[in-house]
């Protein structure tokens, strides 16, 4: 079948064009066929040299007859990679080539069909010795690992993904896709005993989150002589695995959570990772911290929390104060009576990262009550911001108000509620402009938790010295129609 794509594909090209070889895995022609337009119907992809240049030439199948859609000159010598895959959104493909530009070297060219044709991407200028692309992340895009030839058989590899501005580092996917470059390096040195191999297996190791290894790889590579690379770039690169190992091993703790985005402000993808220590048989943590690194200078912030024990620790980035840098949200339920959490915004602000929201000292300081009336009313009164609630309790049906109500709706007894702690904390952004508010819901109880009277909802917003409530609004439950 491919055979008779290749032929088709000759002859569209000029009498002396030759169609291009890729050399790896296998010697074959460089043409392909992918949906390139997203209409569901392939394309043939390839590239040939004509008069000492080469070119792609695209052709789009319409009313079963091949026709030329595009043609575009390349550059290089040779191709060392033709494929399509989806780069920029799940179902759409762009076209990878690497136009062969030495024997080890290949310039990297992303071309991608939009609503006004075909567009390149950028790529950084990226030029490469291997190449491959994977969906590491099993989110519907595909990755690009870059391979750059050092020396030796030694490569420094990166892994890219496409965002809107170009081909960033996808750290999230590092551990997935460097255990497979460790196992590259493991195999070269059954047979290499060189420095470079342990150097460039200890950075995959690293990488892929396996600290103690790597440690002993890098002190492998600083144990010859003459280490290449020298020893001072061998130093920097054990300090940095130490570095490392202090967030993934220390006191048995793991990652329970890791974030990735811009939280320091200097344009640099930062780490953001919540580590514990995991009770055995059990989904409780412990010694919960806050953890980030830093993307740029490659060094960690510890940062201990107030309440470091409970459950379900997350992790959410977002602008909360408007300065467009991503701040940190950490919620971790409580296990508590009431469903309540504890709940830390911290910000990079004058420099530092700066903790600006916790819900024990909301809790601490704006008090709530909660008083049954005559005739079938409950008032909740809240002391931040000064506000009170008339709750209409007649949907609560005559077994619950008998039970507390005399046959003249007087009360039979004085009754006092209460206002749980916060038990859920969310981001919203209202204005849909980047910035997020805070939603927090605290639940309204009456005679016991499972008397639900309804909840109250705060609006939170910074002010650009600390979070206010903009506004306070009670929900409360609607009688069963249905019964």
């Amino acid at each position: 079948m491919m055979n008779d794509y290749i032929n088709m594909f000759k002859q569209f090209l000029p009498q002396t064009a030759t169609v291009l070889e890729l050399q790896q895995p296998e010697k074959k022609p460089a043409v392909i066929v992918a949906d390139i337009d997203g209409d569901h119907v392939d394309e043939l992809i390839g590239a040939f040299r004509y008069q000492e240049k080469n070119y792609i030439l695209i052709l789009k199948n319409r009313n079963n007859q091949w026709q030329p859609l595009i043609m575009i000159s390349g550059s290089g010598y040779g191709i060392s990679n033709l494929l399509a895959a989806p780069l920029t959104e799940t179902g759409v493909n762009t076209i990878i080539i690497g136009w062969q530009q030495g024997s080890m070297w290949s310039q990297l060219n992303l071309l991608q069909w939009t609503n006004n044709g075909f567009v390149w991407l950028p790529t950084n200028d990226i030029v490469y010795s291997k190449l491959e692309a994977e969906d590491m992340n099993k989110d519907g895009r595909y990755e690009l690992a870059i391979w750059t030839h050092d020396t030796g058989e030694a490569y420094k590899v990166e892994v890219y993904r496409f965002d809107k501005t170009g081909l960033v580092q996808a750290k999230d996917v590092y551990p997935y896709y460097f255990k497979k470059v460790a196992a590259y390096y493991e195999k070269l040195l059954q047979t290499n005993d060189f420095s470079f191999y342990w150097y460039y297996l200890a950075d995959a190791q690293m990488k892929a989150g396996d600290m103690d290894q790597a440690l002993v790889s890098i002190d492998k590579a600083l144990s010859f002589s003459s280490p290449y690379p020298s020893k001072e770039v061998l130093a920097e690169k054990r300090q940095e695995i130490l570095n490392h190992q202090g967030t993934t091993n220390q006191d048995n703790r793991v990652v329970i959570d890791w974030k990735i985005g811009d939280v320091t402000g200097d344009g640099t993808q930062d780490t953001v990772y919540l580590t514990g220590e995991k009770t055995e048989g059990s989904p409780f943590w412990k010694n919960i911290t806050l953890v980030i690194l830093n993307g740029k200078t490659n060094m960690y912030e510890t940062i201990p929390l107030k309440e470091n024990m409970g459950y379900n620790p997350t992790i959410f980035l977002g602008d909360f104060t408007g300065n467009h840098i991503e701040d940190i949200q950490i919620v971790i339920d409580t296990g508590g009576s009431g469903g309540t959490v504890y709940a830390y915004v911290f910000a990079f602000l004058n420099g530092s990262i700066k903790q600006i929201f916790d819900t024990d000292a909301y809790n601490e300081h704006s008090k709530y009550e909660v008083n049954y009336q005559n005739h079938y009313k409950v008032i909740v009164t809240s002391s931040n911001p000064k506000k009170e609630y008339t709750l209409d309790l007649t949907y609560k049906g005559k077994d619950y108000l008998s039970e507390i109500y005399n046959a003249d709706g007087t009360l039979k007894e004085p009754i006092e509620g209460w206002v749980d702690p916060i038990s859920g904390l969310y981001p919203i952004d209202y204005a849909r402009d980047g910035m997020y508010e805070l939603l927090s819901y605290q639940e309204i109880a009456g005679r016991y938790h499972a008397d639900g009277l309804g909840f109250v909802q705060n609006e939170w917003q910074w002010n650009g010295q600390e979070f206010v409530v903009n506004r306070q609004t009670v929900s409360i439950f609607g009688k069963d129609l249905s019964v």
